[in-house]
């Protein structure tokens, strides 16, 4: 290349580093009585470039979307649990009744997430009863287990793989005392909008001081199903029924783990 050409070459890239340099005083610069305003070259030049970018799309979640939108159709119906089912089951029955649902309780005295987890008990009802929903209440014999997350984490991990996708319903325990951690692991374990955490709810007890009265836990169901209106991540039609009690369609007796 003659030197003529590297010469105006030059001279050109002179120009464009002052320009560039010139554009980044953004309120211009003064010379005596003389004001020059600066370009927005730097702006240009970045627009010039710069790789368009694909509109952000809004990843934020609406609160609602977790929700399933409410199941009107007939269910399959199992309850596991301990003894608390006792008062709360009847009532269950007397929703499903009045929804067109079908009832399978189950009962085992004194059973925990150890009993349930360590034993194929759990699957052999579902091979049986092919339940579309499934409603738990277990807990109340954990709650004074030392060091429980590790504890009952490993059990109450295999009853939720034994559910596996089948949408339910963990009813927690209804505390008389404080517990040592069943609650916060059921809380840590359980899926969004699947667990009731009984625990802060007032209860009338029976004798035992343990078990609610029937009356009341009738009115503790009633809580879970006010609270699966608004709060269930898989809410189901149980309309509210005239009946207080009624029967379940299967009701299955386990006796205490020996």
């Amino acid at each position: 290349m003659n030197k003529p050409y590297w010469g105006l070459c030059a001279l050109l890239f002179a120009a464009f580093v002052f320009f560039a340099a010139l554009s980044f005083w953004q309120d211009g610069i003064s010379v005596g009585s003389f004001e020059i305003k600066t370009a927005s070259f730097a702006q240009n030049m970045r627009d010039l470039f710069e790789v368009p970018v694909k509109a952000k799309v809004d990843t934020v979640e609406n609160d609602e979307q977790w929700r399933a939108p409410v199941d009107t159709t007939a269910k399959n119906i199992l309850f596991i649990g301990d003894s608390m089912l006792e008062g709360l089951a009847p009532r269950l029955a007397a929703y499903c009744d009045k929804s067109g649902h079908t009832l399978v309780e189950v009962i085992w005295y004194s059973s925990s997430t150890l009993c349930w987890g360590e034993s194929a008990r759990l699957t052999e009802l579902i091979n049986k009863f092919h339940p579309d929903y499934i409603f738990v209440c277990l807990g109340a014999n954990e709650l004074y287990v030392p060091d429980i997350k590790r504890a009952r984490r490993p059990y109450l991990k295999r009853m939720l793989a034994e559910i596996d996708s089948i949408p339910y319903v963990w009813i927690g325990p209804p505390n008389w005392d404080k517990d040592t951690g069943i609650n916060e692991l059921l809380a840590q374990e359980l899926g969004r909008g699947c667990f009731y955490l009984s625990a802060n709810d007032e209860f009338e007890r029976s004798r035992d001081g343990a078990h609610p009265t029937r009356e009341s836990a009738q009115h503790w169901m009633d809580r879970v199903i006010k609270w699966m209106d608004t709060s269930c991540a898989h809410p189901i039609r149980l309309n509210k029924p005239e009946a207080v009690t009624a029967r379940a369609s299967r009701i299955v007796v386990y006796q205490p783990p020996k």
